[in-house]
């Protein structure tokens, strides 16, 4: 039993998609390149709102999570874990930091000096500093206020006992300006004559110095040019002059000689093929007459066809019949053109992200033209939607769900090159709206940006969360494979991270060529 490429293709996407399926459901969450990490313990008599899953700075670096917060003997306990590449030594401290004004609390570690030795895995940093509360601050106010208020007393103080000379000093002042307004009534009409007589000078300055300046300096170099310009070619036309009377006086009896001799050739070879000759116009006459005789014929074949006479008459002189043969010929030259310009793109591919988590998908992509095309993708995210549930004792625990998610927009192309470009994406991304943008420098490189998921339909628990923005790069390394980096949801900084993913992406040709090398497989 054969199989036609469509079915081929057809079985080839099914199995596809089973596969993808398949792993995003059984394998959830895969840790690959998630670094190892150590855990370590300190405590605080409060810890002001910091909760299980907050960020844990080194140094300002994001380094870690909170893994447990547990009220132990009247103080709290405060176990985290951060990456293995940071050292934490024996004098480190610690304190609970706030990201602005109103934001989440994170645990900041100053990891000490390496001279006091490096902490071990599990243990205890001594030192630790509690979140600053309001009272606190209002002290801290109160006392700078008062600060502010022995200045205050002091400059008054100051200012009380140097009275007199600052009075000195004023009227001192004002007698400086009195002197200077006398001088400037006194010479008031001098500085207005002075000052009108530089104004027109200057006016006329700069109306006729520059172009006389540029009239003398052109003038200058006209002449220098014509100086020295001239006199060379001047030498050089003599020179030629002469050479080329030097060069006549030997050549031109020469030359005189081998037209002459050009001359007796032609009329000697006139003479020897006089036959040939006439035999070649006879030719040609014969040749004219047969190309008389089959115009006559043509013009017979033009008359009957333009006096209706068989099929091709017929159809030339019928005028609504060449119509509808017109229109059904331009109907099936459209639509062979729609068909031969339509290219249908399948790819597949996937991406680990730094927090641990995994994206599968496959894409449909049909173009029917250079400037337009249609992506649809189907989406698996280990990452899923997150929110959180109160529980006895109010904890909270972190639950995700899964379910596929839909990406279907539309693109434009905008050309600046053969192959550079510019792409706008917009539609469905993920089941959310989104928007996204292409930017293609040249042939196998593609830098892409996408921002989409505005609601935050993934972490409904959370607020002040912003759209999520990822940007990447994709290179092709050969034929359909081609592997993309970059940076996820760039715009929140609790979950800001990075990916790398690999894919392959198939034309309808790599699928012929891949499907037509099937035939010899035994199918069902």
């Amino acid at each position: 039993m054969s199989w036609s490429t469509e079915v081929k293709l057809g079985a080839f996407v099914a199995a596809t998609s089973l596969a993808f399926a398949f792993l995003i459901l059984t394998f959830g969450e895969i840790p690959l390149f998630k670094p190892k990490m150590k855990e370590y313990v300190v405590y605080f008599e409060d810890v002001g709102g910091l909760s299980i899953g907050a960020e844990v700075r080194v140094s300002g670096i994001r380094a870690g999570t909170v893994t447990d917060i547990v009220l132990e003997e009247g103080r709290v306990r405060v176990r985290f874990a951060v990456e293995e590449k940071f050292r934490i030594f024996r004098d480190a401290s610690a304190q609970i930091g706030t990201l602005g004004l109103m934001g989440d609390k994170f645990l900041a570690v100053y990891p000490g000096n390496p001279k006091s030795g490096e902490l071990k895995e599990g243990e205890e940093i001594v030192s630790s500093e509690g979140v600053a509360d309001t009272d606190k601050l209002i002290r801290e106010l109160t006392r700078t206020a008062e600060g502010f208020r022995l200045v205050a007393e002091n400059l008054n103080r100051i200012l009380q006992e140097n009275r007199e000379n600052l009075q000195q000093a004023i009227v001192n002042l004002r007698e400086l300006t009195r002197i200077l307004n006398e001088i400037a009534q006194e010479n008031r009409e001098n500085l207005r004559v002075l000052i009108a007589q530089m104004s027109t000078l200057t006016d006329n300055l700069n109306r006729t110095l520059p172009s006389a300046i540029a009239s003398m300096e052109k003038l200058s170099e006209e002449l220098r040019g014509i100086a020295s310009e001239n006199r060379e070619d001047v030498r050089a036309l003599i020179a030629n002059l002469r050479s080329i009377s030097d060069d006549l006086k030997g050549d031109l009896p020469l030359l005189v000689s081998n037209l002459n001799d050009l001359a007796e050739n032609l009329s000697s070879v006139v003479s020897e093929n006089r036959d040939d000759l006439r035999k070649t116009l006879a030719n040609l006459s014969d040749i004219t007459e047969k190309l008389r005789r089959s115009s006559q014929r043509l013009d017979n074949i033009l008359h009957r066809i333009e006096s209706g006479k068989g099929t091709i008459g017929r159809l030339v002189t019928d005028e609504e019949l060449y119509e509808s043969v017109t229109k059904g010929a331009r109907l099936f030259g459209e639509a062979g053109e729609v068909i031969t310009k339509t290219r249908i793109y399948v790819g597949f591919g996937g991406e680990a992200y730094s927090q641990g988590d995994a994206k599968g998908y496959m894409s449909l992509r049909v173009q029917p033209e250079r400037k337009t095309y249609y992506l649809l993708e189907l989406v698996g995210d280990s990452r899923g939607r997150v929110y959180t549930e109160q529980i006895v004792g109010g904890d909270e625990i972190v639950k995700k769900e899964f379910k596929p998610e839909l990406t279907l927009q539309i693109a434009k192309n905008f050309f600046v090159g053969e192959d550079r470009y510019l792409t706008v994406r917009a539609g469905l991304k993920e089941s959310t709206g989104g928007v996204g943008f292409d930017v293609i420098p040249r042939r196998g490189v593609r830098i892409y940006s996408d921002i989409w998921d505005t609601g935050r339909k993934d972490r409904p628990g959370e607020r002040g969360l912003n759209p999520n923005l990822q940007v990447g790069i994709q290179l092709r390394i050969k034929g359909p494979l081609y592997t993309r980096f970059g940076g996820d949801d760039l715009l929140n900084d609790r979950l800001r991270g990075a990916f790398l993913g690999v894919g392959m992406d198939f034309s309808e040709d790599h699928l012929k060529y891949l499907l037509g090398g099937m035939g010899g497989l035994p199918l069902p």
